[in-house]
């Protein structure tokens, strides 16, 4: 079993996460045996290759098997052609008839379009977390999420929403396709191009942003290059450019000379580049080992990587044939892989929701995330995300719990700005904890003054949404058939995290909830009334979304 985490000894964990071993494994061509499979691995699977499930589409993945259900994964709805439609803002049209305005009107058509720049922003994430909470097709917006993350542009830099949400969608459309097709793709993308200056690299004067991140992020990894192969590679992508949400090859801006890259040369352009790129067993061994390593959440073992690199050359880069087979490797289900990961924000909000069958606006998942430090469209850097244990400081693990209680509707989503764990007694689960809860709310002050908390005006516009959780815990566990406290505890435990929990925390629980039946006046058995259970389990279940064991899937 796996080995399970009490709060005070939460960064230690962390660093155990970090650094678990892997296990190598046999050559490809030998039949695997099928993986021992339970409602513990399905849930694994689901939180790997999707965003969680609640406890009956667990049951029911178990019923199908492994194999019809990793199946599944593939099939998805099926993709839609221009499921969003953006517009472009401004365009050609647009921006000749703004430099033509008065200087006084251009600056409010200015304003105007970058409001609506925003908004199309808006609408369109809404929708790609949507999408996400209803889970129609968890692997191609899991992978489109990854791809985010490693194929990365900012709004921020681009300042263009059509561009964005194109990008978005190439990478959707191709999230379990050729890795190879994508990169041609990819080079081309506006956002891309302009994100990494592409669009000012002339034979003149050649720019090596692209050419340095093709190699370094996207396929080879460091020290797998030189610098003069990224010289020479930025002379090779001279003249792609973008016009107006478009590719655009500027055929006098590119450099049509001789270039050796990698060892090879020729009177190379970009795809040639790529080409020779992906030749490379550096890019198979790279691009194998960081989706294992985002799939699994810890970096493979050298022979597992090689048999993995091996097999993605031999299927010349598809994913999916690559994604099935890693989801029916046993090691994929092993003891220090499942459980061991720690979630994203997104990971732990729409987790949390599906397991409580909760259907929250997507404006507050989305706010939620990037107060807690994913914000879509926004990586930090050209790297993406770290992850791991970059996701959790004292500060974000304080607002994850408070975030949970917003979606419980046991905290207003304003109030983690101004929020004191230590007057709220589901925080705290025992005395040795009360000055871990303390520096927290420290760390959270210093970092309200820097406005590393999210932007206000974005958390006030979902507060007036309005949100009241529709959900009776209570009716779910009579359903159960569950009594005691002890029972109701560890039915509450297991169908709102992850992972298991020691027998200490759930007698910390049971103390805890002895507090809240104290408060509450109430000492019959807790089902029996509804009235006062569900204020009360509603507690319980935001005291549990807020111990380490939650933040790990």
């Amino acid at each position: 079993m796996k080995a399970t985490l009490s709060f005070p000894l939460l960064f230690g964990a962390l660093a155990v996460l970090a650094s678990a071993p892997t296990m190598g494994q046999e050559d490809p061509a030998i039949p695997r045996p099928a993986p021992e499979w339970d409602a513990e691995r399905a849930e694994h699977l689901f939180n790997r290759a999707g965003f969680g499930a609640s406890t009956s589409e667990i049951e029911e993945a178990v019923r199908r098997g492994p194999q019809a259900f990793v199946a599944e994964l593939f099939e998805g709805e099926g993709w839609v052609d221009e499921p969003f439609y953006s517009r472009v803002k401004g365009g050609m049209e647009g921006r000749e008839r703004l430099a033509r305005m008065p200087e006084e009107e251009r600056t409010e058509a200015a304003r105007r379009m970058r409001r609506e720049d925003a908004a199309q922003v808006r609408d369109f994430l809404g929708w790609w977390v949507e999408r996400i909470l209803e889970g129609s097709d968890d692997l191609r917006e899991r992978m489109t999420l990854f791809w985010h993350g490693h194929f990365t542009s900012s709004m921020q830099d681009v300042k263009n929403s059509h561009e964005m949400i194109q990008q978005n969608q190439l990478l959707r459309s191709n999230a379990l396709g050729n890795f190879g097709d994508l990169v041609h793709m990819i080079a081309r993308d506006p956002a891309m191009l302009e994100y990494l200056d592409n669009d000012s690299n002339r034979k003149a004067k050649p720019n090596e942003n692209f050419a340095r991140e093709l190699m370094e992020l996207f396929t080879l990894g460091e020290g797998n290059y030189t610098e003069a192969d990224v010289k020479e590679a930025a002379r090779a992508f001279t003249g792609w450019t973008d016009r107006y949400g478009s590719f655009r090859f500027a055929a006098r801006q590119h450099d049509r000379g001789r270039k050796t890259v990698l060892g090879q040369t020729g009177r190379f352009d970009g795809d040639d580049v790529i080409d020779i790129l992906l030749e490379q067993e550096a890019c198979a061994r790279y691009i194998a080992g960081k989706l294992i390593a985002y799939l699994e959440g810890v970096a493979p073992a050298p022979e597992r990587l090689e048999e993995y690199a091996r097999f993605l050359r031999e299927r010349d880069y598809e994913i999916a044939p690559f994604l099935e087979r890693l989801f029916l490797d046993p090691d994929f289900y092993r003891d220090e892989v499942r459980g061991g990961r720690i979630a994203s924000p997104l990971d732990f909000l729409v987790g949390a929701c599906r397991r409580l069958g909760l259907e929250p606006p997507a404006r507050l998942i989305l706010v939620g995330s990037a107060s807690l430090g994913e914000k879509l469209f926004h990586p930090p850097n050209v790297k993406g995300w770290e992850g791991g244990a970059a996701w959790i400081t004292t500060a974000s693990l304080m607002q994850r719990g408070n975030m949970a209680g917003t979606l419980l509707g046991e905290v207003a989503l304003l109030d983690f700005l101004r929020h004191d764990p230590l007057e709220d007694p589901t925080v705290v689960l025992s005395e040795g904890v009360g000055q871990q809860a303390k520096k927290r709310a420290e760390a959270v002050a210093k970092a309200r003054k820097k406005r590393q908390l999210g932007p206000l005006s974005e958390l006030r516009e979902v507060e007036r949404f309005g949100w009241r959780p529709r959900m009776n815990l209570t009716r779910r566990l009579q359903q159960q058939g569950v009594r005691s406290d002890h029972e109701v505890i560890a039915a509450l435990c297991d169908a709102v995290l992850a992972v298991p929990v020691e027998d200490a925390t759930l007698e910390e629980l049971h103390g805890a909830l002895g507090r809240l039946r104290a408060e509450a006046e109430f000492e019959d058995e807790l089902l029996s009334n509804p009235q006062k259970a569900e204020p009360m389990l509603r507690r319980l279940a935001h005291l549990i979304l807020s111990m380490p064991e939650a933040n790990l899937n």
